[in-house]
């Protein structure tokens, strides 16, 4: 009786499992940069001020967005407690994806220009309320899409050149800044729903590239790993119609 019971309980959870997918049901995801605080474009460069009065130029900007995942809306402690029982696992490989996540790398660079969105792929998750997304940045790989990379950007999370004029005063300074750590972002979303009636979305993240130098020491050797946080930490979603 107990294994009977058990099996009904995996085959109602089934329609759950991660590679599990609702026809019809599409999110789009699209990728843009813009400055909140406003910026001055000439070609691929951006020159704007830092919140410290810093002002900088940035001639070549690239960073690696690994993954997005859609997060569903806290659900409740029965229905946690079945999904204990689920033979699905929940662990992800580099650039694995799934209806509720894509796993392929892309690069983003100033090239393009501010608004102009890139798109990253389409999701096609399972029907629920999603009240969060997480961003996961990391090294580029082999397949990474995108940009072209001339730069060589595989095993690099971000890539930034420029130069500098301190606040205080003083001689222009170049920069150069390099990370390849793995830096995650967790996204507020308004209740996202997909349903039968609402089977389509699509969900646009925008890059604030003024706020990536905010804060910084240049001369510090943590200062790349630092951008990578502002960077991360710039990210919002928002719908698109």
């Amino acid at each position: 009786m107990k294994v009977a019971m058990l099996l009904l309980l995996l085959l109602l959870l089934a329609p759950t499992g991660c590679g599990w997918r609702e026809e019809g049901l599409r999110l789009r995801l699209s990728l843009a940069h813009q400055a909140v605080r406003g910026a001055q474009i000439e070609g691929a460069s951006r020159h704007f001020t830092t919140h410290a009065g810093d002002r900088v130029t940035l001639s070549r900007a690239y960073l690696t967005l690994s993954s997005v995942e859609l997060i569903p809306c806290q659900a409740s402690s029965s229905w946690r407690w079945l999904r204990q029982l689920s033979p699905v696992g929940t662990a992800h490989a580099h650039s694995e994806s799934s209806p509720r996540r894509l796993g392929t790398p892309h690069v983003s660079s100033l090239a393009r220009s501010d608004g102009e969105a890139l798109a990253l792929g389409t999701l096609y998750p399972p029907p629920a309320a999603y009240c969060r997304a997480r961003l996961v940045f990391g090294p580029a790989d082999a397949d990474a899409e995108g940009e072209p990379l001339p730069v060589g950007m595989v095993g690099k999370t971000l890539l930034l050149e420029g130069s500098f004029s301190p606040a205080t005063g003083g001689a222009v300074q170049p920069f150069t800044l390099e990370s390849s750590a793995v830096i995650n972002a967790e996204l507020p979303l308004d209740a996202l729903r997909l349903s039968e009636e609402f089977p389509e979305s699509h969900l646009l993240i925008t890059l604030a590239y003024d706020r990536w130098l905010d804060g910084l020491s240049f001369q510090s050797p943590d200062a790349a790993t630092q951008a990578l946080r502002n960077a991360a930490a710039s990210a919002t979603m928002a719908p698109l119609p």
